[in-house]
């Protein structure tokens, strides 16, 4: 069993990576600037919580060796809309931040490093294969500071595993969805599906409402199940992995897995010609698909949940959540 460090531990995704990582028997320490207790309340009396910044590689230092860590996942981060409002700060905890959990875990010589990247370091990519793009293409991502950000990350985890021999893995993420994180950009998709498991009128978001979107995104559980899978592996014989469905789905889809879920719900979708100023650079909501089969393939990831049944998983998380059909 390992001894876990998990930055952004207690965000959206980190939640279910600590849930499997700590019901698989390791030692897990959450590591937040702003711990949220809410997203790790089913195992908070099975992890370590420590309330510090990422950005501060004295104190990544005296926690992985107070606490013998030998493996690290690294997702602290600030968000698309969020970057955009604050981009100095994006700079510095993205960039800065990754840096300096890279050379802390360099340091104390941990065993594995996997760290979370976007494919919205793609943008409006023009790729070798019209329509589609893998790990194969050079991003070209928009000049704004999260996907310029993560791309920086990428070549910077990339310059670690090649000079020092560090085993590190980096996941460019289509999107995390479900539970967990209900504001900016695609916590706007998981607010409306929250508000149609409740009973409560929702419309789905113009940004995803585009006719000619391919969204590769995963279950934020899967997205979890994932991380500890891949973290799970001494060694790959890739870098970057694409992490996301091996089939694309559309706001079409979605729509047909709720109403089968949530039957009568009063929720509504208005189809768009062309995608939103903010997604128009996003893979995936712009209608560049993003090839997730290196995943699958090399490293035999299977997610737990098709889209109905993620759907319904969260519309049964939710309403637990507010307390609907408890005797």
């Amino acid at each position: 069993m390992g001894n876990f460090l998990v930055t952004g531990g207690t965000g959206q995704i980190g939640g279910f990576l600590c849930e499997e990582l700590v019901n698989a028997g390791h030692r897990v320490v959450c590591y937040d600037s702003k711990p949220n207790l809410e997203n790790i309340g089913r195992i908070a009396d099975r992890v370590t919580v420590e309330a510090a910044d990422v950005t501060d590689t004295s104190d990544l230092l005296q926690v992985m060796k107070r606490n013998s860590i030998d493996h690290v996942v690294h997702l602290a981060a600030m968000v698309l809309l969020d970057s955009m409002k604050r981009p100095a700060k994006a700079y510095q905890v993205n960039i800065m931040g990754t840096n300096c959990v890279l050379e802390a875990a360099r340091v104390m010589d941990v065993k594995k490093v996997v760290f979370a990247s976007s494919v919205s370091v793609y943008g409006s990519l023009a790729t070798r294969r019209p329509g589609i793009a893998d790990e194969e293409d050079i991003p070209n991502p928009p000049p704004e500071p999260y996907s310029t950000t993560k791309i920086a990350t990428e070549l910077m985890g990339r310059y670690y595993r090649e000079s020092y021999g560090m085993e590190v893995n980096c996941m460019r993420i289509t999107a995390a969805w479900g539970p967990g994180r209900y504001w900016g950009y695609t916590g706007q998709f998981n607010d409306f599906i929250r508000k149609a498991a409740v009973g409560a009128e929702a419309a789905f978001p113009a940004d995803f409402s585009y006719k000619g979107e391919k969204l590769r995104w995963m279950y934020v559980r899967d997205v979890g199940y994932c991380f500890a899978f891949v973290s799970g592996i001494p060694k790959t014989g890739g870098y970057l992995y694409n992490l996301g469905v091996d089939a694309p789905f559309n706001h079409r889809d979605v729509l047909q897995a709720l109403g089968e879920v949530v039957p009568g719900g009063r929720f509504e979708a208005k189809e768009l010609d062309s995608p939103t100023k903010v997604s128009a650079a996003i893979a995936g909501p712009n209608g560049l698909d993003v090839d997730c089969t290196k995943l699958h393939r090399e490293l035999g990831f299977r997610p737990r949940f098709g889209l109905k049944a993620a759907v319904a998983d969260m519309v049964a998380f939710e309403r637990a959540r507010a307390g609907i059909g408890r005797q």
